[in-house]
This record gives structure tokens, sequence and C-alpha cells, in this order.
């Protein structure tokens, strides 16, 4: 493979010897190409931009010399999993600038085994990084600070509303109204608390073995008042399995109460959220069901999406920001399952999220940990970026 060698998906083309030539010095990304031992062979004129060093102060050194040391392990493994055949893709590492500083590159590349070379194409992902962590940062730390006060409020208002049978039926009322907007801000703080842990990647699971009807049944009680105070019905069908699952209960319960809420709000007076459990193929699956108006097509790509809505007018009569669903995927993503929906014949939505069931998951463990995997070529391996 050679520099006028494109791949494009599952394709390889080829262009003219010159077109690559003034693609290769015009690109604005950094092009590297390395043998396997991460010794660099040709470096496109983009590293003086994104790096501070001239093509020429870096060819015939090791990356070892400019990647930042944190991720030097990372780097060696990834080219490692290229040679075994797996394309590189959306690979983030830090490099140093020449000047100290820190610059983070989010790579694709792939290996060629008749040439013995390594061929990355490395995007500046330094500025998104840093304004990614920022809002990260204003984010939580508007979230804590809104909280604290919010709770104080939402006791006050508690008493008043517990203590206000000598007040005005209006007072009553204003109280009453006072009190269920703060405690909708207080979800609204918790759901992008939740919502910025479960994206940091930062969470430690506590995994522990899961009776997943006793879950269920305990979020469809803690939802049973708000469905009621709408006027819908809410319960577990009664043909739904038992099971067990591998997960943390605490967020796969605000995984499961976060389907049911949704379900709640799209739901007409007088309709039923239908809650069902089912064992599929050492998995297990959750599902909910309600009766309201379906998905509509132009929205089932941004389902999960944080801060969608399939009412984005100023008319929308359902509350919410949209961050309960992408709380669901992020949960049940990191949890080792999946989420989908569809909607449901008849009328209305069903969503479900599906987890390996206890058994599977032991079974996996065990093929796992009895199968080590063992370098391709044992004899290079110590060599790569050394």
């Amino acid at each position: 493979m050679a520099l006028e060698d494109i791949v494009i998906g599952d394709r390889q083309t080829s262009i003219s010897p010159m077109l690559a030539k003034h693609l290769f010095e015009t690109s604005l990304d950094l092009i590297l190409i390395t043998d396997r031992r991460g010794q660099f062979i040709e470096i496109s004129p983009s590293s003086m931009t994104i790096l501070g060093y001239r093509p020429d102060e870096m060819i015939g050194r090791n990356g070892t010399g400019f990647i930042y040391p944190d991720d030097l392990d990372r780097t060696r493994n990834e080219m490692r999993q290229a040679r075994r055949g797996r394309q590189t893709q959306n690979f983030e590492t830090r490099y140093v600038h020449k000047k100290g500083s820190i610059v983070t590159l989010d790579w694709s590349g792939i290996w060629s085994e008749s040439e013995q070379l390594h061929f990355f194409i490395g995007r500046d992902a330094t500025a998104a990084k840093l304004m990614e962590r920022l809002k990260n940062e204003f984010v939580a730390t508007m979230s804590h600070e809104l909280r604290t006060p919010l709770t104080s409020i939402a006791g006050a208002l508690g008493l008043l509303v517990h203590d206000a049978e000598a007040m005005p039926a209006s007072s009553q009322r204003l109280l009453t109204i006072a009190k269920a907007n703060c405690q909708r801000l207080l979800g609204l703080v918790g759901a992008v608390l939740d919502l910025d842990k479960a994206e940091s990647g930062k969470v430690v699971f506590v995994l522990k073995r899961i009776e997943i009807r006793a879950l269920v049944e305990r979020a469809i009680e803690s939802n049973r008042g708000a469905a009621e105070g709408v006027g819908v019905r809410i319960g577990l069908n009664l043909i739904s399995d038992a099971g067990e699952i591998r997960g943390d209960p605490d967020w796969l319960l605000k995984a499961v109460n976060n389907l049911l809420s949704n379900a709640i709000a799209f739901s007409l007076p007088g309709g039923e959220v239908a809650v069902g459990i089912e064992k599929r193929a050492g998995n297990i699956r959750v599902s909910v069901r309600d009766q309201g108006p379906g998905i509509p097509d132009e929205f089932k790509s941004r389902v999960f999406e944080k801060f969608a809505q399939a009412d984005n007018s100023d008319a929308r009569t359902k509350g919410g920001v949209g961050l309960g669903l992408s709380i669901v995927k992020q949960i049940v993503t990191r949890l080792g399952g999946e989420v989908g929906f569809a909607n449901a014949p008849g009328g209305g939505a069903i969503f479900h999220v599906e987890l390996p069931g206890w058994q599977h998951e032991t079974e996996a463990a065990s093929t796992f940990d009895a199968t080590p995997i063992a370098p391709l070529c044992p004899e290079h391996e110590a060599d790569v970026l050394r």
C-alpha cells in the first residue's frame, strides 16, 4: 500500500501520485507513516502547525520521544491490535508540543502487512477536548450550586403546603404549583448530574447479582404516584419472566425509572403503562409500553440524543428537557447491554433495555479466562515503540 492508495470503507482505490503528494503536503491533519517499532518514516508538513516540529525533526525518530508518557502503553497496544487486523478508528492519544504544551490527536489508521508499515491520520482535537472539559465543569458546578438552594426551597414549600389549610384556596393552589415546579427543577438538576457522571466514564459501577423482577417492581411502585396523578395505570405484565443479571442496582434502577417516567409523560389520561420482562437467548429484556402518540418518523434517529424533544415548539405540553432516555442509553451501554424502541401495534411506543443474564455472564467470563490471546509475532512485539 502506498500513499496514492486510499481506503474508503472496505474499498481501496488508487489516485495519481501527484494528487497523493498534493494531499499529503496540504493536509490540515497530521499524516504519519511508521514502521512496526514506531519509528517515523514520513510525516506531513502539518506537523509544524500541530506539534511545532518540522518533518525533518521527527523523521527517523521513535514516537516515544513525542507521545505523552501516560499514553505510551495504550499506543503500543493499539499498534499491536492494528497488526492483528483491527483498523484504528477514533483512537485518542496525547502528544507533547515542541513548546511543552499537550496536544490531543484523534487517530485513524491501518497496518500494511506487505509493506510492514503503519499509516495514520491524526486530527487535532485539543480545542474540542478543552471545550468539552470546560462545558462539563460548568454544568457540574452550576448543577451543584443549584441543588443546595433548591432543596432548601422545596423543603420550605413542603412545610407551607402541609400547613396551608387556613389559607385561601388560591394561596394553596399557588403553593402547590410552586412546590411542583421546584421538584421539577430538582429533577432536572439531578438528570444533568447523572448524565455528566455517566458520560465522564469515571463512574464506578458496583456490580452485583440482581433479581430483575424485584428491581422492576420497585421502580413501578416508585412511579405509581406520578402515574395515578395524571390518570394513568401502571403495572407489570403477569406473564413476565423472572431472572438474574449482573449489574449495578442503583444505576439500573435509574434507567428503569427514566423509562417509566418517559412512558407516563407521553401517556394519555385513562391510558396504561405496561412493563414486561422476557428472557431472550441468555439475555433479559425489560420493555415498557405506553399508549401515547408513538414516535414520529423524523424523530426516530434522535430518540437517545441529549436534549432531544419530539416536540420543540413553544406550545408543547410535556415537561422535561430530553435527558432521561440519553441517561438510559449511557447506563445500559456501560453495563454491557443495549437499548431500543419501536412503535407499538395499535398505538403508543415500546422502549426496551436488554442486558446479559447472570448465567450468560458467568459462562462468557469462564470462556474468556480460559482463552489467553497470544501475540501474532512474539519475536517483534517487545520492540514496538521502544
